[in-house]
């Protein structure tokens, strides 16, 4: 019994190769910013995303996008925080729950949890050391109490109300 495999599995691994392989090439001739590697990196594995729409190439593709993303804005605000490509990264794992609730049916809220840690502690990094940061240890409790709200609203509205476990 043989397996049948989509027609784009054969040729996609070679095309990542190819265009990861000129994009490295070109850094090393042109001497290009790591910003502008790792975009060309995502765009190509977004072309393959759209091309087989497969969840596989979401994920790297969001993922090294940020990455440019957030390197992109550390070169132009020449900041050794090193907090911009967490942030940035953070929100490839973001953008990876927004694709994904724009274009599947089932909503897979995974990427949340690394993208919300990652958002903090770049955020952190970013704001150390200015007026923000006082602010923002002040009050993120209150963030924390307002996001508990909004879940048992989202719980309740859903018809969960508030039920106690049983003894």
């Amino acid at each position: 019994m043989s397996e049948t495999r989509p027609a784009t599995a054969s040729w996609a691994g070679g095309a990542i190769l190819i265009a990861i392989g000129l994009a490295l090439l070109a850094g090393q001739v042109f001497t290009l910013s790591a910003w502008i590697i790792l975009a060309s990196v995502s765009a190509v594995l977004f072309v393959l995303w759209a091309a087989t729409r497969g969840y596989a190439f979401m994920i790297p593709a969001m993922i090294v996008a940020g990455l440019a993303v957030g390197t992109g804005w550390q070169d132009a605000v020449v900041s050794s925080s090193g907090g911009e490509p967490v942030v940035g990264l953070a929100l490839g794992f973001i953008g990876i729950y927004v694709a994904n609730v724009l274009t599947r049916r089932e909503t897979q809220w995974w990427p949340l949890i690394p993208g919300g840690i990652l958002a903090v502690v770049g955020g952190q990094l970013v704001l150390a050391g200015t007026a923000y940061q006082s602010w923002i240890a002040a009050l993120w409790p209150v963030a924390l109490i307002a996001l508990g709200l909004v879940l048992l609203y989202v719980s309740y509205r859903r018809g969960g109300g508030a039920r106690l476990p049983k003894v």
